[in-house]
């Protein structure tokens, strides 16, 4: 009887181990990083092609492998990082398991060379999928260069899962910058298609490499953090409260050299803000962490993205205390939600101190669904939020927010008017703005913002928006409504049959100059008269055959 339970053949089973840790290209270049960082090289140059997909080369300045070593490093379970079960409770290297490199030769073809610093050549050794090593001596300087070329060519289901070339080289960007902050002694390079994507020098100072990574403006503004006890030491960098994300995309977090991401950390650098941000917004940092090796386990994740602290509470209290001492040397200040939030505030408000009724709303609801527009003002709390009741009851709105929603639509649906500057100026983005900004340059100029790039992370605004007419329908309802009533198009010069003149678009109440002032004294009723007198200048109206003078108010049609 033949067994049902088989052993798989070599092949197979490498595949299916590579899958567990080479997932995208951001894994490949992560196991290849930590490999010339445990090398102890100075410089790291990235070049990708076609997202990673095509090419994938990693090269440094350590301290290389002789022919042996080479040969060995494609095999699995080979490692020089540990030698028994015990060294995984005092790790101090990146890397540890000893498959980063079988592994991405499972799914990809590679072509590794290295030169030691005691060997007059180097050594190239060729490997796939398909095939056995291939090695041969070459010509090459000090360090270690890793091609890995037509990822996942041999697994089509895992090439078609991956994302968009932006979306995939915007991962490795990501993974690099947190490298980067964890290790400034280091030069980093990455090239995506022959384009600079990252420059950034070695440094002993952490706000230069903050620089690099966030922008100048950004890193500016970001305070100095520096906490150490007696066998935990915190250090970098954290925005104050003033300044913040919508996501946690712009906290990084190190843990010995290691780039993790942990919600331990996350969770004590909110606690030490406190009610200093608001809610649902989160503070930008770079936060380094250096304990024992002892006090912590990194062979919990395939990836090791994610570690266990032995002493969570300790870390959670460090991290906490550590932000806390820098956020409380600012100077007190009242920020925008904290308006009237004591107690005592609340207890002296009284309810008729609420406007009530036909209260002005600090901002336009413009046009609004149906069951928006239902909705009546009740009042405003703490300059931000707008007590409303409707249909389905009372409702707290985000003004901010919804003004926003407001803005967006206006200029979805504008007809855009571009203004040339007469100075340009620069702006300076960070690595992700800048390869964000050039996809975007052609809608941007539909807009009415002309931007002229200058530099790796630098453009020129020479044109910037400065009106949008909204492009709203026409509408004849009776006055008080959006757009001037039949009696208002009745009075233009130009005839109810022609287009509306600028008075009759600009105001749209038929309480504010609701037809053409030139013939509003022909029309029946009181209409108002403007607000103050102005220089007069001649104007021809296009409704008359002879020059007449018109308030500057005028007609327009001329």
């Amino acid at each position: 009887m033949t067994s049902r339970i088989q052993r798989l053949d070599p092949t197979t089973a490498s595949r299916i181990a590579a899958g567990e840790v080479i997932e995208r290209p951001t894994s490949v270049v992560k196991e290849l990083i930590d490999n010339a960082l445990d090398a102890g090289c100075t410089r790291i140059d990235l070049d990708l092609a076609n997202g990673g997909r095509r090419l994938i080369q990693v090269t440094d300045n350590g301290g290389g492998m002789s022919a042996e070593e080479a040969v060995l490093a494609l095999q699995r379970f080979t490692t020089s990082k540990i030698r028994h079960i015990d060294d995984l409770d005092r790790l101090t290297t990146l890397g540890f398991r000893g498959e980063a490199l079988p592994s991405i030769a499972a799914v990809a073809e590679v072509e590794l060379i290295t030169r030691p610093a005691d060997q007059p050549e180097g050594v190239l050794v060729r490997s796939h999928a398909s095939g056995a090593s291939q090695v041969s001596p070459i010509g090459c300087p000090v360090g270690t260069r890793v091609r890995v070329q037509r990822l996942f060519s041999h697994v089509p289901v895992r090439l078609r899962a991956l994302k968009s070339v932006a979306r995939e080289v915007q991962l490795v960007q990501e993974l690099v910058a947190h490298y980067a902050l964890a290790h400034p002694q280091v030069t980093w390079h990455v090239q995506h298609d022959g384009r600079r994507l990252l420059f950034a020098p070695a440094s002993a100072d952490l706000r230069q490499r903050l620089t690099v990574i966030f922008g100048q403006e950004l890193a500016a503004q970001m305070l100095p953090v520096s906490w150490q006890s007696l066998d935990l030491i915190i250090h970098g960098a954290v925005s104050p409260p003033t300044l913040h994300r919508a996501t946690r995309q712009r906290q990084y977090y190190w843990v010995n050299g290691r780039p993790v991401r942990s919600p331990l950390v996350s969770a004590a650098l909110e606690k030490a803000d406190g009610t200093l941000l608001p809610p649902g917004r989160h503070p930008v940092a770079a936060l380094g962490i250096t304990l024992s090796p002892t006090f912590l386990d990194v062979n919990v994740h395939p990836r090791k993205t994610e570690i266990k602290f032995l002493h969570e509470r300790a870390i959670f209290a460090g991290v906490q205390e550590a932000v806390e001492m820098v956020v409380q040397r600012l100077a007190p200040a009242t920020l925008p939600w904290e308006e009237d939030a004591s107690t005592a505030a609340w207890e002296a408000m009284l309810v008729p101190a609420l406007r009530i009724g036909d209260a002005p709303v600090p901002y336009d609801l413009g046009p609004v669904e149906p069951d928006m527009a239902a909705l009546r003002p009740l009042g405003q709390v703490g300059n931000t939020f707008i007590v409303a009741s409707g249909p389905q009851g009372l409702l707290v709105l985000d003004q901010h927010a919804a003004h926003e929603s407001v803005l967006y639509e206006q200029l979805m649906t504008a007809e855009p008017s571009s203004l040339e500057l007469a100075e340009v100026f620069s702006l300076h983005l960070s690595v992700g703005q800048a390869h964000a900004v050039t996809p975007l340059q052609p809608v941007l100029a539909t807009l009415g913002f002309e931007l002229e790039p200058f530099g790796r992370d630098t453009v020129l605004v020479r044109a910037v928006l400065v009106r949008a007419q909204v492009a709203r329908p026409r509408r004849t309802g009776a006055p008080g409504r959006s757009g001037p009533s039949r009696l208002a198009r009745r009075a233009c010069p130009r005839g109810p049959g022609r287009a509306r003149c600028r008075q009759g678009r600009r105001n749209r109440s038929a309480l504010r100059w609701p037809a053409c002032p030139a013939r509003a004294g022909h029309l029946p009723g009181p209409w108002p008269a403007p607000a103050r007198r102005i220089p007069r200048r001649p104007r021809r109206c296009a409704g008359s055959a002879r020059s007449r003078w018109f308030p500057r108010t005028g007609c327009g049609a001329g």
